[in-house]
């Protein structure tokens, strides 16, 4: 009897392969775009794009060749062309998620969302226009080539990698203690660009860390999103065109959402876990990350991360402030 093949492990896809990828997928879904400007085209192109810079970012850390900077020069210029499109098409959506229609004060949300988005697609459909095919055809070819020939090792990124950690660690003390929107934002912005980092140049390490990063970062987007909201809601109350009743309802509903997912971000980044010994908080997911970067790449931790006892408390987000200026509105992506 034969007997029965070894089952297939999952094959581990080189960063010289996932850069040739999302190149692509940037190239079809531009493609598509230009005909369409439907949410989940908008979206796709927009994933496919910060994948393509974040790792010309991480290869420009080994790699000095300007291919690299010209490359994540017009990904950055077509993805912030799209991102008062994307900004209108999220707000719309969590409108009707809020319950934020009917009435007098449903029509003049969703009057200031269309022209909003009528605005959007005008400035989209410019980005779309001077997207650079030839250039991203020849990049197409020549980039993956040129990264495969790097040779560099994961442990070569783990340095890379362990800032961008650091980064997300400082905004996220940084929003503890002030507890605004803005800081918020900033969190949400380092820990997309930490997870992509280690998605496109660690996978065993994202294997591990993922699901967490994944759900962090979706927590945070959804609270950026519910502040960019705030926001809006502010301005029209304004302009007086939502009565104060309704104004108050609404922003009760936005905080309550808000705070849900505040609580969630909590429970991932720091567990309610007491170190047996000494009845100290378990340190933060940061830290833990941050040292399983240095052991990988052989990295002496700076002294100010080795001793920094305030990293290793436990996160304890205050509940959520008003502060920042009033009604500001900040960018999605």
């Amino acid at each position: 009897m034969t007997p029965a093949p070894p089952a297939a492990s999952s094959r581990v896809i080189a960063p010289s392969e996932s850069l040739s990828r999302f190149l692509r997928r940037v190239w079809q879904e531009q493609a598509v775009a230009h005909h369409e400007l439907a949410p989940d085209t908008v979206h796709d192109l927009r994933v496919a794009l910060r994948r393509c810079r974040s790792l010309a970012e991480g290869f420009s850390e080994v790699d000095s060749h300007r291919d690299w900077r010209q490359f994540r020069k017009a990904a950055r210029r077509l993805q912030s062309g799209l991102t008062e499109l994307r900004d209108a098409q999220v707000m719309a959506d969590w409108v009707r998620r809020l319950g934020f229609t009917g009435g007098t004060a449903g029509a003049a949300v969703a009057a200031s969302l269309r022209h909003d988005e009528r605005e959007a697609r005008r400035a989209a459909r410019s980005a779309l226009a001077d997207f650079p095919r030839r250039r991203w055809k020849r990049w197409r070819r020549r980039l993956p080539q040129r990264a495969g020939r790097l040779g560099a090792s994961p442990a070569s990124f783990a340095a890379f990698a362990s800032q961008r950690a650091g980064e997300a660690g400082a905004c996220e003390r940084r929003w503890r203690k002030s507890g605004s929107r803005i800081a918020a934002h900033r969190l949400r912005i380092a820990v997309k660009r930490f997870r992509y980092t280690v998605e496109s140049f660690l996978p065993e390490q994202y294997a591990a860390w993922g699901r967490n990063l994944k759900r962090m970062q979706d927590f945070l987007g959804e609270i950026h999103d519910l502040d960019v909201l705030r926001g809006r809601i502010l301005q029209l109350a304004e302009q007086e065109l939502l009565p104060r009743k309704t104004l108050l309802t609404w922003l009760r509903r936005i905080e309550s959402a808000r705070k849900q997912r505040v609580d969630r971000y909590r429970k991932i980044v720091s567990p309610r876990v007491m170190a047996a010994k000494r009845g100290k908080p378990a340190p933060v997911l940061w830290d833990r990350w941050r040292h399983e970067l240095y052991v990988m790449g052989w990295i002496n931790p700076p002294k100010s991360a080795a001793a920094s006892g305030s990293e290793a408390n436990a996160v304890g987000l205050p509940a959520e402030t008003t502060s920042g200026p009033r009604g500001r509105r900040l960018p999605l992506s």
